[in-house]
């Protein structure tokens, strides 16, 4: 029998063919702009870069799928992406950005191919150390020059989407428990993640 909750992995890879690379929407921030323009820039940043939208999506499958208490490792995600945020107005530097977001693609991915659980402390801290990654990632295109209250409002408005993501992530891999077909439909989630953060490694 149909069920609605089998169009989560068609769902993802239609977003795979309609949502750009990593854009960059904090850039588009200029000298003058304000906090509601940097609020707007926000919220449509994790949106606008395919990597960060299946990286949040295919975690919170993952965790809705196989977790009990699958709400503690995206809140990890969204708290140390705004620290790897943080990072990026100081002197501090991390390394491999890019090709850390395109790994953490292939090591969630790999999760919803395999569908074993992890310890919920292992699995929080796998995804805040991405999240780091992730986080600089977004930081790295926001104009150093503006307002430390817009480069917060930038943050409150990153942190939500990137939360809402999640949150939508764990709805469906709730509703997908329990099923042979949801199981596949999952993983097949998992699989175009893992290959679109191998094409991005590799590029």
């Amino acid at each position: 029998m149909f069920h609605p909750r089998l169009l989560l992995a068609p769902a993802l890879l239609a977003a795979a063919t309609a949502a750009s690379a990593h854009t960059g929407a904090g850039a588009h921030l200029h000298a003058g702009d304000g906090a509601m323009q940097a609020l707007m820039a926000g919220l449509s940043h994790p949106i606008a870069g395919l990597d960060h939208l299946l990286a949040m999506l295919a975690l919170g499958l993952w965790c809705g799928l196989m977790l009990k208490r699958q709400w503690l490792p995206p809140v990890a995600f969204a708290a140390c992406m705004a620290l790897g945020l943080a990072l990026t107005q100081t002197p501090l530097e991390l390394p491999a950005v890019e090709p850390m977001v395109a790994a953490s693609l292939l090591a969630f991915g790999l999760l919803l191919v395999a569908q074993r659980r992890l310890p919920v402390a292992l699995a929080m801290v796998l995804a805040g150390a991405f999240a780091l990654f992730h986080g600089y990632a977004h930081g790295e295109v926001f104009p150093h020059a503006l307002p430390a209250a817009v480069f917060w409002a930038y943050m409150a408005g990153m942190v939500a989407t990137t939360l809402v993501l999640h949150a939508l992530g764990v709805a469906f891999g709730r509703a997908m428990r329990g099923g042979t077909a949801s199981a596949w439909a999952a993983r097949l989630a998992g699989v175009a993640a893992m290959g679109y953060g191998a094409v991005a490694l590799a590029g």
